[in-house]
């Protein structure tokens, strides 16, 4: 029952598992490269006037992490479509967190200059902070997210200043001319402040102490997303920052006292406080702390045998730290519980989880034959290294070894409490779980195996060696073997072990000993500062919203008033001759003129009804008269394109107004205008005139000083045609020169639909709450059948029929046409979205909803996007430049009607329509019928 059940999940997780499958395929095939020292390289130009460009560098350390990510996030992938089994109405939201993450992540390893990697790294933050608060109605998910967010993103911000000052010190972005300037930034006078700044982002995001704390409250997120934070991704990006940048800022004293002090403090720490937990998951997380806290050790070290710990540490982690939490999640389905004081006797139901369980347990204490072992073995061997002091060595020596002890006694009470410990007889028996959890659990868990079994892998060596000689900055040599005969890490290793064993044979004691002394010294919190900071920025938070008091008038009124004293300031520091200023005066005796001029007036009058009207639709009605008289203005210039605009955005935000009208509950409206006093009026109007002043002052000073010869306007002109192949300058500048604005501009619109369908909802339960409205209150019966809940007559339908295929044909010509002549995907976009309302409106929902089932605004918006973003593709692999243009008609020979162009400008109106159409869909749906009508499927 349970399988059968996750057959929708499992097989989205099976096609979401291609991406990064692909991706590990495409780094494997590289590897040979790779490995013999030749890195790949791409840079793409972004802003070349600036130096700035989007920079990739594939090399061994960099191969290594990706492969990390890709492979373990195929793993991942496919274990959440069964984990979703029970909810798989969540698995598409997390699927499309977690493909975001592993693009940023890959991003972030892959990145060829200090810009790329920061943009990359922010991702991570971001989108871990949308996965670790997936469960967002938890307040412990919402709680641990905004804490993780706020170090890591702090961390961020030190990072970004980092980065930038060694950017300046190296003279250039690129990674590869700051590798290879390391002499001249460690004798730089700023160093110490960017190896400290640098460091800052890295002990934040790779939860060193004493910044650790946020890591165990990120356990909130679902578990498949906890694997692959800890094992792969998130917390591994500040050792790959270290790791990259050794080369150039490594092997100094503030180096290595950094580095390893603080990885050393990190490492018993967590292996302290993970002994004592009961959550399997914040076990796991413990340990994780410890772990990074050993990686940030050897990290800080200027040995080689240091950075082949580092690479086999690293490579060790990722396999069974994945696999142990695969497994936890998979003991949270099964038992229902994460807590070990209710786990136990596991093993007679869940063989194959207590078998993968077992083996990544062994390489996480470090037992042979595990990689575990080797991992282990290695660490000690940097540790007691003859380079290091001897004091310092026998610090490291012994915290290592308390470390080590602690680790084994932890992955014992994770498998022997879980799997063979006596079950409560108050728990429920143990549900089955599918055979495939089992096997995805074992995956890693028998490569820690596999590694080490089979005779000397001299690839993999290899390419272990080129990583870590990639983070050393010299040659490093890689042996797999286990047995090196009898020597001191041997020695030591054998002391932790048993140790270990005494601490897990005695764990009950060691536990309520720790307990114990946690209560003497008053349970020091280490999250104190953290905490006094954030209620630090809470209160300058509730200082500031002082002033938010969420009505717009006041904003208006600010803004109005500030603008204005800027201006009048400005102008009283330089004032103006306006008497030498000579103004044309409108010649009214031609048709032209006189249109000017009533159109002008029309404006101002309109503009006048829409503040004195008390009506509300009477004001709207006129506000929208006054928009359509600017568009009079633009026509006659002439400006056809942008008057077009003009008109269909009018009517869009009109009828957006209109329908907002109806939505606002009228005891609201009518508040608002008994409000209204005399001295609230007098202080709109001297607000209003001061407004108006300043503008007429801008303008005409814009006006008349300004160069008289455009510089801008002859490039487009003279450029359009040769360049675009448009005839219609405006449709040029949209689509291809400033085409990247348009991009964000029609994301930005496709977000605001979003807003608009969120705040609406929201703000109507709030009110319904406040006013103790019922929920399910019936809509209105012009919902349901049409204007004023009557069938409309046939005329009425016969024209509203009429409009929507003729609007689409309007559509269709603008988007063909848009290079040629006036009109765009945008202007297309809105029409056909107002012939929807009005089938809406006249049909009411539900009729309108059964005639138009092609009306989804998700699908829509998503397709749009995807349209643009496939072309713009296309022109960079086939020109070089994202959004170049490019004439598909003339590629391949094909005969068009004249004016028509099958181009990349073409695909880009038809995305730009499909956007605009779905988003203005959404919002008139919104606003029109809201809540009330059931939702519509995919919009």
């Amino acid at each position: 029952m349970w399988a059968r059940s996750a057959r929708s999940s499992v097989r989205l997780g099976l096609l979401v598992s291609l991406a990064p499958l692909a991706a590990f395929l495409s780094v494997a095939a590289v590897l040979p490269r790779v490995t013999a020292g030749n890195p790949l390289r791409l840079n793409l130009p972004w802003m070349p006037s600036l130096g700035l460009e989007a920079a990739f560098f594939l090399d061994g350390l960099g191969a290594l992490f990706a492969l990390l990510i890709s492979g373990i996030g195929v793993l991942v992938v496919l274990y959440a479509g069964y984990y979703f089994a029970d909810h798989p109405e969540d698995a598409p939201r997390f699927f499309s967190l977690l493909m975001l993450f592993t693009a940023a992540m890959l991003g972030l390893v892959l990145a060829g200059d200090v810009i790329t990697l920061f943009i990359f790294w922010e991702g991570t933050s971001v989108v871990s902070f949308l996965l670790v608060g997936f469960k967002h109605k938890d307040e412990a998910a919402r709680r641990g997210a905004l804490r993780a967010f706020w170090i890591t993103g702090g961390g961020g911000l030190a990072l970004l200043f980092g980065l930038l000052l060694l950017a300046e010190m190296a003279g250039s972005t690129r990674l590869s001319v700051i590798l290879a300037s390391g002499p001249v930034l460690r004798a730089h006078a700023h160093y110490p402040l960017a190896l400290v700044l640098i460091a800052l982002g890295a002990f934040t995001k790779s939860a060193q102490f004493p910044f650790h704390f946020w890591l165990p409250g990120a356990m909130s997120a679902p578990t498949p997303a906890s694997a692959f934070l800890h094992s792969a991704t998130m917390v591994k990006a500040g050792l790959y920052l270290v790791a990259r940048l050794n080369p150039a800022l490594g092997g100094t004293d503030l180096w290595f006292w950094l580095f390893s002090l603080t990885g050393m403090v990190t490492l018993l720490v967590g292996a302290w406080l993970g002994l004592r937990q009961r959550d399997l998951k914040a076990l796991l997380a413990y340990s994780t702390i410890s772990q990074l806290g050993v990686l940030m050790m050897l990290l800080g070290q200027d040995t080689s045998i240091a950075f082949k710990g580092f690479v086999i540490g690293v490579t060790a982690h990722a396999l069974y730290k994945s696999a142990l939490f695969l497994t936890a999640g998979a003991v949270d389905l099964a038992a229902g519980t994460r807590d070990l004081t209710k786990l136990g006797g596991l093993w007679k139901t869940h063989r194959g989880l207590g078998l993968a369980a077992g083996v990544a347990g062994l390489s996480m204490a470090g037992l042979p034959p595990l990689f575990g072992f080797l991992a282990k073995e290695t660490l000690l061997a940097a540790v007691t290294h003859p380079n290091i002091p001897p004091v310092t060595s026998l610090v490291f020596t012994a915290s290592t070894v308390i470390a080590g002890a602690l680790m084994l006694a932890q992955a014992g009470r994770f498998v022997v409490d879980t799997f063979f410990g006596e079950r409560p007889a108050a728990q429920p028996p143990a549900r089955p779980l599918a055979r495939a959890v089992a096997v995805l659990c074992a995956v890693p868990a028998g490569l820690s195996l596999l590694l080490t079994s089979l005779p000397e892998p001299e690839p993999i060596a290899a390419f272990l060696a080129s990583a870590a000689s990639a983070a050393y900055g010299g040659p490093v040599k890689v042996s797999l073997a286990l047995w090196t005969g009898i020597n001191p890490p041997l020695v030591l290793s054998v002391i932790a072990v048993s140790l270990g064993l005494f601490l897990f044979y005695r764990r009950a004691r060691v536990i309520a000993d720790q307990e114990f002394f946690s209560a003497w010294a008053g349970r020091p919190n280490l999250e104190t500062p953290a905490r006094a900071a954030l209620r630090l920025l809470d209160r300058a938070a509730a200082v500031s919203l002082r002033t938010q008091s969420g009505k717009l008038r006041r904003y208006l009124a600010v803004i109005l008033a500030a603008s204005s004293l800027l201006v009048a300031y400005a102008l009283l520091r330089q004032p103006i001759a306006f008497q030498s200023l000579a103004v044309p005066t409108p010649d009214l005796a031609g048709g032209l003129g006189v249109l000017r001029l009533f159109a002008l007036l029309l404006v101002v009058g309109a503009s006048a009804a829409s503040v004195f009207l008390q009506r509300d639709l009477m004001a709207v009605l006129a506000l929208g008269a006054s928009g359509l008289s600017v568009a009079v203005l633009f026509a006659l210039e002439p400006a056809p394109d942008v008057a077009l605009v003009q008109i269909v955005v009018d009517l869009l935000v009109t009828t957006i107004l209109i329908l907002a009208l109806r939505r606002i509950p009228r005891p609201l409206r009518e508040q608002a205008n008994d409000r209204r006093t005399a001295s609230g009026s007098v202080r709109d109007a001297l607000l209003a005139a001061a407004g108006g002043l300043w503008m007429a002052a801008v303008t005409l000073i814009s006006l008349t000083s300004r160069p008289r010869v455009s510089i801008v306007t002859p490039f487009y002109e003279a450029n359009a045609k040769p360049l675009t192949g448009a005839r219609d300058v405006v449709g040029a500048i949209v689509l291809d020169f400033r085409g990247f604005d348009t991009l964000i501009e029609i994301t930005v619109f496709a977000v605001a639909s979003l807003g608009v369908y969120t705040l609406l909802r929201r703000g109507l339960g709030l009110y319904r709450a406040a006013h103790e409205m019922p929920a399910d209150e019936k809509p209105h019966r012009s919902f349901l059948m049409g204007i004023g809940g009557q069938r409309p007559s046939a005329l009425v339908r016969l024209l509203t029929d009429a409009i929507l295929p003729l609007s689409m044909v309007i559509a269709v010509v603008h988007m063909m046409y848009g290079h040629d002549q006036p009109g765009d995907g945008f202007t297309a976009g809105v029409m056909v979205a107002l012939a929807t309302g009005l089938w809406h409106i006249v049909y009411g929902n539900r009729e309108a909803r059964r005639r138009l089932p092609w009306l989804h605004p998700t699908p829509l918006v998503a397709a749009g996007l995807l349209t643009v973003l496939v072309s713009a593709s296309l022109g960079a692999w086939i020109s070089g430049s994202f959004l170049s243009a490019v004439d598909f008609g003339k590629l391949w020979g094909l005969s068009l009607p004249p004016g028509f162009a099958l181009s990349t400008a073409f695909f880009f109106e038809v995305g730009i329509f499909l956007v605009v159409l779905g988003s203005a869909a959404r919002m008139l749906d919104t606003l029109a019928f809201g809540e009330e009508a059931a939702p519509r499927q995919g919009g």
